[in-house]
């Protein structure tokens, strides 16, 4: 594991909160800009504290978000049941990570990709149906804690999952609508390096 000196995340800190204000200024750009968070996560412990972190935040947004049209009411409700209970146990992992924590682990990221890991057979060939990005980015998250060798490329992954839009003035990548999600991984890093806001060390 690598550890990570918190001067030499500085420039990498200060990249993020520039492509955040970028953002809200309305401009766009590809997601390779986020390609920083590989040497972030290089330190798997701070990519397993990254990855809960926008678990949480994804968590929060599904609790609050209505039912999506292409789900059922009781269906949503299992996704959002599955995904804390996933969360309580990463955070839990994260306190005391034992072998019996990582197991356990494990046996989550089972459950939440069982939800929705599903093969619908197309003219064309078999095709992978995801129907909740949060979802996604969960069992993604559990992914990063249970891979620590691999942690800067799930790290990279998860921002990427969670910063990406997608419209139809813009394609696909980092755009206005990122902003906030840009801003929130940047405050992470912040706290997690300099103890500070990240808006509060900007200025």
């Amino acid at each position: 594991m690598k550890k990570i000196r918190p001067s030499t995340v500085v420039p990498t800190i200060r990249q993020l909160a520039s492509i955040a204000r970028e953002l809200r200024a309305g401009a766009s750009c590809t997601m390779t800009r986020l390609t920083m968070i590989n040497s972030l996560c290089e330190d798997a412990t701070a990519a397993a504290r990254f990855a809960c972190h926008l678990a949480q935040l994804t968590s929060k947004k599904m609790q609050e978000k209505p039912c999506p049209s292409h789900l059922d009411p009781e269906q949503w409700a299992s996704y959002k049941a599955v995904v804390a209970e996933a969360l309580r146990q990463m955070q839990r992992s994260l306190e005391k990570p034992t072998a019996e924590a990582a197991a356990l682990v494990r046996a989550r990221w089972s459950e939440v990709r069982a939800l929705q890991h599903r093969d619908e057979h197309q003219a064309w060939g078999p095709v992978l149906i995801l129907e909740s990005p949060e979802v996604l980015l969960i069992e993604d998250a559990l992914s990063c804690l249970l891979s620590p060798t691999s942690s800067a490329d799930w790290g990279y992954r998860l921002a990427r999952q969670y910063a990406e839009r997608s419209t139809a003035r813009y394609g696909t990548g980092l755009m206005p609508e990122s902003a906030p999600l840009v801003e929130d991984i940047a405050d992470f890093w912040c706290q997690y390096h300099l103890g500070t806001p990240v808006q509060e060390w900007v200025h």
